[in-house]
């Protein structure tokens, strides 16, 4: 018997060598993360994620939405804590907050960071120029309101043709875990011009839509687990956390890091993602429209403790 433990030892730790190395002989995703960090908990996680990616290779952070200049100090800092001041940060145009009186504290958190700074160049300008200079390559991971995807759009619509993929966290298609209809969803109905735009491209766009994220959140053991690898983006992102948390019952829904775990493992883990015809309407609800719409893949069903295995796993990695 312990034997044939020993062979099954063996056998799993020559599996994980073995795609190790493959992961490290194939050319790594270029991808670029637009995000609004900062209010809700998710997108610094997902930016860690993104980080941690043995796949990705991050060509640079733009960042939307609001107090953008804000928004970029942090994304700097958790980058420099983590030693990657090789990525580039860009500043989206700043917006009404919505609503007025919003705080975000996570803001609080790297107020007076100066020792890593974002690029002089604006958000739509430093996405048109990546993507230029890597035609055919770039994937854009949208995790935010659009103003600076759509923006890139109307701007520069030469880069259309240009983009790999466009992976975005974004919609409400059918019922979730927080409504039994559909929902204009905050990152569409915050930017409805420019969600108008990003959807009716013509490119290929995927999105992971309420309808599965709300299904995915952090539950305790998890968190804890986590916290126990005590790893420099471990103690980053708790510490966000516990600004953002406003009530002993808070639990972070993992919406945007399903949208990036989406563009590293297309596919794996949905139980599927359709091509349905969506239009975003003037109201902000992204429809099914057969007649209107654009095909756009819609990731249902999530696998979620697939996911969160994996997530966890890349996360505490040293």
């Amino acid at each position: 018997m312990m034997a044939h433990r020993t062979r099954i030892v063996l056998t799993l730790v020559l599996s994980l060598a073995v795609s190790a190395t493959v992961v490290a002989q194939q050319p790594r995703m270029k991808v670029v993360l637009d995000t609004d960090i900062g209010t809700d908990i998710d997108d610094a996680w997902a930016l860690g994620y993104a980080l941690k990616s043995p796949v990705f290779e991050l060509l640079g952070v733009t960042v939307t939405d609001a107090d953008t200049p804000g928004r970029a100090r942090l994304a700097c800092k958790l980058l420099a804590r983590l030693g990657r001041t090789d990525v580039p940060v860009a500043v989206g145009r700043k917006t009404a907050a919505v609503p007025p009186e919003r705080v975000d504290y996570q803001f609080t958190w790297a107020e007076d960071f100066q020792t890593y700074k974002p690029v002089d160049t604006p958000a739509v300008e430093f996405l048109a120029d990546i993507i230029h200079r890597n035609p055919g390559e770039v994937t854009l991971i949208a995790v935010g309101p659009l103003q600076n995807i759509g923006d890139l759009v109307r701007q520069h619509p030469d880069v259309i043709p240009l983009v790999k993929r466009v992976v975005l966290m974004s919609g409400s298609i059918g019922p979730n875990a927080w409504s039994s209809a559909p929902l204009p969803e905050w990152n569409v109905r915050l930017a409805i011009p420019e969600a108008q735009a990003v959807y009716s491209a013509g490119w290929p766009v995927t999105t992971v839509p309420l309808d599965s994220t709300t299904y995915v959140r952090l539950e305790d053991q998890e968190r804890e687990t986590l916290r126990k690898a005590g790893t420099p983006l471990v103690v980053a992102l708790e510490a966000l956390l516990r600004l953002w948390t406003n009530d002993p019952g808070s639990r972070m829904t993992l919406h945007d890091q399903m949208a990036l775990a989406e563009a590293q493992h297309p596919g794996r883990f949905f139980a599927h993602c359709d091509a349905l015809p969506i239009r975003v309407d003037d109201e902000g609800f992204t429809r099914v429209d057969k007649n209107a719409g654009r095909p756009v893949h819609v990731c249902l069903e999530p696998k979620r403790d697939d996911f969160m295995a994996h997530y966890l796993a890349q996360l505490s990695a040293k």
